[in-house]
């Protein structure tokens, strides 16, 4: 069979997902492409491959994109069978009513995806499938029927990276995203992994992760094929101890694989024993999210459960060991003001946060953060409205207009400050109050474009492709914070092509 992938827009960070079903599925002999929305071009790349199945993986937010692409499919072959999967599809299976999908999957599709493929190839009913939910078995307010959570990976396969490789300007960016496992144990409220955790309850391991054999094998192969300057380690915490597993890793990377990467890790985590490991294997930065710099906020209303010190500890070790550091902040969190999210700033300045995203709180579904702002009377629970971007305007009732302009002025300028923190008195008592988002967009993009290349993810480029991706990540940045326009004949543009 012949399945197209559909995807809104190709960003710098690898579609693991989508490259692990295409891999899945190759398995299984059957053909794949991918299609982006972004390109327009969406009538041609359907008339031209001609899929016997089309498929979805959706985040909130960008998912009104994927159901007006599957209706404008559906309209055009209704015999194309078509899935939907991804954090959306998990927490709202309920779209399999509202809309055409001829399946939904929720949760890990590692198992659940080939045999969907098969059943479908056969021309066999897919009702019984675990993970899979359709029209014959939603059942509403009871959570679908779920396998066990997956826990061997070794042998998965690799990645199929040449879907995009070859057809998209992944290919010639060399840094490459890669997942050593899944799963994050800890009850964060804005993040869905407790709600997927709960979700599995009972049905396997909260984290799993592959052995370093598997790992090295699989970035011998990326490297081999691919330009490769950087890896980005793209867990939701990269180490959860210090153990064998990372004495292999430190002593085999940097001898068998050799390149420089970025990992993500909490504070409460980082160890001087661990951070001289990573160092060892060729760490080169580092992401640990401060989320708030507000003590209450940061602990009751997002259950980080970490003190300042145990933050300031941990950034101060990143510095003693020379390694640049990134670093998430929410502003705007329900029941909060302006001067909380000016005391998030002051401590990324105190812990020296090399570069700095200071993201607005938007409520996605199924976070206890998001029942909070709905309860709070903040948000009226009406997910389809939300921009698929988390930098744009706040969507909460609790901010005035004028509040949600000095909070986006700030997280734009906040990135500034932490370049330059002399600025810092400036930009907290005169530019925020201005009304000048795009000039403060402009500053916010060329420092964020200074820093990754320098420091976060420092690669050399050409100067062709400079200037291409200076243009392409500037189209990127320039939708996320801009307001999100779906008119119907916009999208029908989108769709069918200009």
């Amino acid at each position: 069979m012949k399945i197209l992938f559909v995807i809104k827009d190709v960003e710098y960070i690898d579609p693991m997902g989508i490259m692990l079903l295409s891999a899945l599925a190759k398995e299984k002999g059957h053909k794949t492409a991918i299609a982006v929305l972004a390109d327009g071009d969406l009538e041609k790349k359907v008339n031209g491959f001609s899929p016997d199945i089309v498929a979805f993986s959706a985040k909130t937010g960008e998912h009104k994109y994927y159901i007006a692409a599957n209706d404008f499919i559906k309209g055009m072959k209704p015999g194309i069978k078509s899935v939907i999967g991804g954090p959306h599809a998990t927490f709202f299976p309920e779209i399999i009513e509202r809309h055409p999908f001829d399946a939904l999957c929720t949760g890990e599709g590692d198992d659940a995806w080939p045999e969907l493929l098969d059943a479908i190839e056969r021309g066999s009913p897919f009702d019984n499938i675990p993970n899979i939910v359709t029209r014959n078995n939603f059942k509403k307010n009871q959570p679908p029927f779920m396998r066990e959570r997956r826990r061997a990976l070794d042998d998965l396969p690799f990645l199929d990276r040449d879907l995009f490789y070859s057809s998209t300007r992944l290919g010639r960016f060399p840094m490459r995203s890669f997942m050593v496992g899944r799963g994050c144990p800890y009850k964060c409220t804005y993040c869905f992994n407790h709600k997927y955790n709960l979700l599995y309850k009972g049905k396997g391991p909260l984290a799993s992760r592959m052995s370093v054999e598997r790992v090295i094998s699989e970035l011998k192969h990326l490297k081999s094929n691919y330009e490769t300057q950087f890896i980005k380690f793209y867990d939701d915490i990269f180490v959860l101890k210090d153990d064998e597993w990372l004495d292999e890793f430190s002593e085999r990377y940097p001898k068998e694989i050799g390149v420089p990467f970025h990992c993500l890790m909490r504070a409460n985590l980082l160890t001087e024993s661990i951070m001289k490991k990573l160092k060892k294997a060729g760490l080169a930065s580092l992401s640990m999210s401060i989320e708030s710099g507000n003590d209450k906020v940061r602990n009751d209303v997002l259950k980080r459960n970490m003190t300042k010190e145990t933050m300031t500890d941990a950034f101060d070790l990143c510095h003693k060991y020379n390694v640049p550091t990134f670093s998430n902040t929410i502003f705007a969190i329900p029941g909060t003001s302006l001067a909380e999210d000016i005391e998030s700033l002051d401590l990324n300045l105190r812990c020296r946060v090399a570069l700095g995203e200071f993201p607005l709180f938007f409520p996605y579904p199924g976070t206890e953060l998001a029942n909070y702002a709905i309860k709070r009377g903040d948000f009226d629970g009406d997910f389809d409205k939300l921009h698929m971007s988390y930098q744009s305007t706040s969507p909460l009732k609790c901010f005035t207009e004028g509040e949600k302009l000095l909070q986006r002025n700030l997280s734009l300028l906040s990135t500034v400050c932490l370049w330059k923190p002399w600025t810092r008195d400036f930009i907290v008592n005169t530019l925020i109050k201005l009304p000048f988002p795009r000039l403060y967009f402009l500053m916010y993009y060329l420092v964020k474009a200074y820093m990754v290349k320098t420091k976060i993810y420092p690669m050399k480029f050409s100067f062709l492709n400079t200037l291409r991706g200076i243009y392409e990540s500037f189209v990127l940045e320039n939708f996320k914070h801009s307001e999100e326009i779906l008119a119907k004949d916009e999208g029908l543009k989108t769709l069918k092509g200009k």
